[in-house]
């Protein structure tokens, strides 16, 4: 996205501080979207996003991001609000609110590294996101994920607490770890993932393992997979598959979904997503969900991604 600057002098007596930037960044879309059981309707979108960093003069970076479309609870220590704040340097970096656990964090998105107006290629049931043990009803979607990187090695730990802060060891906390490996193999760039995390609620405590792979060819086409393995009352395993084609302005993508059920049954779904980049920050945009576990409604939209 293009960036607007809004601050970058510090006053001349502020001690401590080497350098400070806040920028600002937006993005709307405009289109058509048919959510499968109503007519087509028109559809937009708007959102703005506050990003901001700093370097001490010892060299710790520091910095915040505000997603205003997602900031209902800007201001609360409790609650996911839309924005994280981390701080970064020779020992790693920690980043707190609205971010991903160390099992998400460590495994790849089926969703081609592209977007759709209204995502539908991402949004159906089965869809494989990596996210499935964030969120828990009975925590506050405040994470707290700690990262550092040697090579082509990183590795995550993470933290997420129990009502919203309220009520201290009612339940436990989620707690994460992910690792991941990236390399180039002559000209194909792979990433592998490997992440577990453990939760509880009102039903128990619970536990996943997830393993994920991507491959990107030089030739532009690539692949992604994924599984996670639940220890669960609800969820046996959760699989993903994914393949794209980028070229220039151009990216396809297609992928899968299929969740099995502990006491039997499942339920699967597939989506794609095409984008042209106009060039300019506008992006050409078309998605399409088919959710069977919402009963086989398809859903597909049509439009442009505009970036600021």
């Amino acid at each position: 996205m293009k960036k607007v600057l809004l601050a970058t002098t510090m006053l001349a007596g502020t001690a401590g501080f080497a350098s400070a930037e806040v920028a600002i960044s937006g993005y709307a879309e405009i289109g058509i979207w048919d959510n499968g059981v109503t007519d087509v309707q028109f559809w937009h979108d708007l959102d703005v996003t506050f990003t901001m960093t700093g370097t001490t003069d010892g060299g710790l970076e520091f910095g915040a991001t505000v997603d205003l479309d997602e900031a209902g609870n800007l201001g609360s220590s409790t609650h996911d609000n839309g924005g994280e704040v981390w701080v970064s340097g020779a020992f790693g970096k920690l980043t707190m609110g609205d971010t991903d656990g160390a099992l998400d964090w460590a495994l790849a998105d089926m969703d081609g590294g592209m977007t759709s107006i209204a995502d539908d290629h991402s949004t159906y049931t089965a869809w494989f996101g990596g996210s499935d043990m964030d969120g828990n009803g009975a925590h506050d979607n405040q994470v707290v994920r700690y990262e550092n990187t040697f090579g082509n090695v990183g590795f995550a730990i993470s933290l997420e607490q129990n009502d919203n802060g309220l009520v201290v060891g009612a339940l436990d906390p989620t707690i994460g770890v992910g690792v991941k490996y990236t390399a180039d193999m002559g000209g194909t760039d792979v990433a592998l993932g490997l992440g577990y995390q453990q939760t509880e609620d009102a039903g128990g405590k619970f536990s996943a393992v997830g393993v994920s792979a991507a491959a990107q060819m030089a030739g532009g086409f690539g692949g992604k997979i994924g599984y996670i393995k639940f220890n669960d009352s609800n969820w046996d395993s959760h699989l993903g598959l994914e393949v794209s084609y980028k070229s220039g302005p151009i990216g396809v993508a297609v992928n899968y979904g299929k969740i099995d059920y502990t006491a039997g049954g499942d339920v699967d779904g597939w989506g794609a997503v095409a984008n042209y980049d106009l060039g300019g920050g506008a992006v050409a945009m078309f998605g399409y969900g088919d959710d069977e576990d919402a009963g086989g409604v398809r859903t597909w939209s049509l439009g442009l991604g505009l970036s600021f």
